[in-house]
């Protein structure tokens, strides 16, 4: 089995999405002001978010992301629910623990980009 991801890489830091969104704004804004990712760069054709390790990129397209769904990993899944749940999130799915060993949640951003947060569940 390979080495799980680690806060020290060897090579590679980190790996981005770039989406191929209608409207670049409106998309950064709702991963900024509902699941409370960092924007400071960009324009109606291209802008970043982040927050902590994860990024995600967006480009002006006349058509919408499909066939995608986003799999960010958190720290803690009840945590960050509980944060953007304050902040109007529509969540589609609540934390569940999986029979795959990990606790997830899922929603749609403003685009139907299917995102799942999810943590490994800890076994004892």
């Amino acid at each position: 089995m390979p080495e799980p991801p680690s806060s020290n890489p060897r090579q590679f830091v980190q790996g981005a999405p770039v989406l191929h969104v209608q409207d670049v704004l409106g998309t950064a804004a709702f991963y900024r002001d509902v699941l409370g990712f960092t924007w400071d760069f960009g324009d109606e054709t291209y802008a970043v978010v982040w927050r902590d390790n994860s990024a995600v990129h967006f480009v002006k397209d006349d058509t919408s992301p499909r066939g995608i769904h986003l799999f960010p990993w958190v720290r803690d899944v009840d945590a960050y629910y509980n944060e953007i749940v304050d902040r109007g999130a529509n969540v589609a799915k609540k934390p569940t623990n999986e029979s795959y060993g990990i606790r997830e949640f899922g929603l749609s951003d403003i685009n139907g980009v299917s995102i799942v947060f999810g943590q490994d569940i800890e076994h004892h």
